[in-house]
């Protein structure tokens, strides 16, 4: 019997890239959504989908892994401060996603793979970072056959800063000289169906070229404008108790946006498009609101 792939989270920034790629290849795909407007959005690569919150329990997604080879998660809340599903970091990512193991493990599911994200194991008091790796653990116990990929960060994942930048001001935390390598969802997509039959148990993946903080700020002012402004830790810190008397939600984000952004963030380099490449690529209107 030919082999069947559940892709959750399949019409993200990332899962629609992966859902794309397995198409190509003439895999067969079941897609776990949680919107209709995500229905609309795989639709054209596949006619098995399923739609449901995995967060609300195992009854909900019962035997979505049934016939099932493999499991690719993609499925996490977004950390753009401008997006908001309203569930918290654990019930997206941690519940949502041991409730599709538990049900991997009791259909035999051969393989899973897992997109964290970098840092999981060094940021734990950070919601973002627990859920993962909550999850990250969960996967190692369950004796299935894995590979957990930890993105440094997608270039999407900057557009915060974009969205910003059309408003005249593009903060950055501290003196902005930490660096990453941000990666390109379709760069990062072919790297995790790279491990679909086999790989590491763990691997840190970013992009092709490492940048500071402040390189990558200064390339949006270049091609969006606003201007660039450093905020002092201390006072980023001090600002990150007000969110939290209205919105949990925001005050995790901007916790974990304060940590991303002051720390090396640097994996194995894959991929071939570039932060500049994808500026170039944006629509002002179309994908910064």
């Amino acid at each position: 019997m030919e082999e069947k792939i559940l892709l959750a989270g399949a019409s993200g920034a990332l899962g629609l890239e992966v859902l794309k790629l397995l198409h190509q290849q003439g895999k067969k795909v079941r897609a776990l959504v949680h919107s209709a407007d995500g229905v609309e959005k795989v639709s054209n690569f596949t006619d098995d989908v399923w739609r449901a919150d995995a967060s609300e329990g195992n009854e909900v997604i019962k035997d979505i892994t049934k016939d099932i080879s493999i499991v690719i998660s993609t499925l996490g809340k977004s950390v753009s401060l401008f997006t908001n599903r309203g569930k918290s970091f654990m019930e997206n990512d941690f519940y949502a996603n041991s409730n599709i193991l538990d049900d991997a493990v009791k259909n035999n599911v051969k393989r899973f793979i897992y997109v964290s994200i970098k840092g999981a194991e060094k940021a734990l008091e950070y919601e973002v970072a627990k859920s993962h790796k909550m999850v990250e653990d969960a996967l190692e116990a369950s004796g299935l056959d894995y590979t957990i990929i930890r993105p440094v960060g997608f270039f999407s994942g900057l557009n915060d800063l974009a969205i910003m930048a059309k408003r005249k001001v593009i903060p950055i935390v501290g003196d902005g000289n930490a660096r990453t390598n941000s990666i390109h969802q379709k760069d990062l997509a072919k790297v995790v169906v790279k491990y679909l039959n086999e790989g590491p148990d763990l691997i840190e993946v970013g992009g092709p070229l490492v940048h500071t903080r402040r390189e990558m700020a200064d390339m949006i002012a270049e091609k969006i404008g606003g201007k660039v402004i450093p905020v002092p830790e201390k006072v980023a810190e001090w600002g990150m108790f007000l969110p939290e008397m209205v919105d949990d939600n925001i005050s995790a984000k901007l916790k974990y946006f304060k940590f991303v952004t002051t720390n090396d963030m640097i994996g194995e380099k894959h991929g071939d498009i570039t932060f500049e490449e994808y500026l170039e690529s944006l629509d002002l209107e179309k994908d910064l609101p």
